[in-house]
């Protein structure tokens, strides 16, 4: 009995520990960090389509994220020259693209997503809007 005892209280003991090692993960498998910062920056640049300007439509900037869930996307308009200039969050936004006129011609575009991690204060992001294969 005082076998069986012991037997039981190792394993006890390493399933705990390796449950313990999944939970903390790995130093190069572990989740990136997300921003909670609340502190805005400034974008501006432009925006292509396949190498060309577009020159009307919009950009919007949505920061929000696990820690920021309440955080409102942002949007800005494309000027005639293809540029824009929004206000966001510091950290991981993600930029999708209102384009009424190129829309119409390839509706996939509606599902266009460009990753940007908004450093603090003004940053210049030139934006090439990737052409999708199919629709999720």
């Amino acid at each position: 009995m005082r076998r069986f005892l012991l037997r039981s209280g190792l394993a006890a003991t390493a399933s705990t520990l390796a449950a313990l090692v999944l939970l903390s993960g790995c130093e190069g498998g572990s989740a990136p960090s997300v921003e909670s910062s609340t502190e805005e920056a400034t974008v501006h640049g432009t925006v292509k389509y396949k190498g060309q300007l577009v020159t009307e439509g919009e950009v919007r900037f949505d920061p929000a994220n696990i820690k920021r869930k309440m955080a409102a996307p942002v949007s800005a308009p494309i000027g005639k020259d293809g540029t824009y200039t929004v206000k966001t969050l510091v950290g991981e936004n993600a930029i999708n693209f209102n384009l009424p006129n190129l829309g119409k011609s390839d509706p996939n575009l509606a599902y266009a997503t460009i990753h940007y991690d908004v450093p603090k204060g003004d940053s210049t992001k030139d934006l090439e809007i990737p052409t999708p294969t199919s629709t999720p």
